[in-house]
């Protein structure tokens, strides 16, 4: 249940990395399909990152000559790492629910208090929960295991970022950030 909850969370992080890329980045009128692109992108290489987490999960399984104890350590850690990622995720969906308030006040206000500092905040939450997540552990196969995630979570931000900077110079020849 514990990785199905990562999972979730890993693939909404992704498709939210999607949106927020290409926030601002588009002159078009109709963004609909803009962000809807941004978010299948997301969601496309947070499911390549999860993928190869499991590789890295079952290699590490199959070479330990101490499962027992690493079974231990990595549920440890992840419920660990559940305890700073699910506050951050309910601040992030119950913020979305407000946003049904057919109010443009309303969500220019969820744009600007919420989820501006909470995009801000993302990378310390993605450090502090893995960290949380495997200082406590006591094998170090559990720790680089949680190190290697991490660099997964800004790989996907990094991509997503690129992507949307590429498309936004392919619509914008003459931009000075060219």
């Amino acid at each position: 249940m514990i990785l199905v909850a990562l999972y979730v969370l890993a693939t909404t992080d992704g498709t939210l990395c999607g949106i927020r890329s290409g926030a601002g980045r588009s002159s078009l009128i109709h963004k609909r399909r803009y962000y809807v692109d941004g978010m299948l992108y997301g969601a496309f290489l947070a499911q390549i990152a999860s993928a190869i987490s499991g590789l890295a999960l079952f290699a590490t399984w199959r070479l330990t000559t101490e499962r027992a104890a690493l079974a231990l350590d990595l549920v440890g850690a992840a419920q660990r790492m559940l305890w700073v990622l699910v506050p951050y995720a309910i601040v992030i969906f119950a913020s979305f629910l407000v946003r049904w308030i057919p109010s443009t006040d309303i969500r220019s206000a969820t744009s600007v208090m919420i989820f501006g500092p909470m995009t801000a905040i993302r990378p310390v939450i993605a450090v502090a929960s893995v960290t949380y997540g495997i200082i406590p552990a006591h094998l170090w196969s559990v720790r680089a295991l949680g190190v290697f995630i991490l660099a997964l979570m800004f790989w996907v931000q990094w991509r997503v970022d690129a992507r949307a900077e590429r498309l936004f110079l392919a619509d914008h020849p003459g931009s000075p950030a060219r």
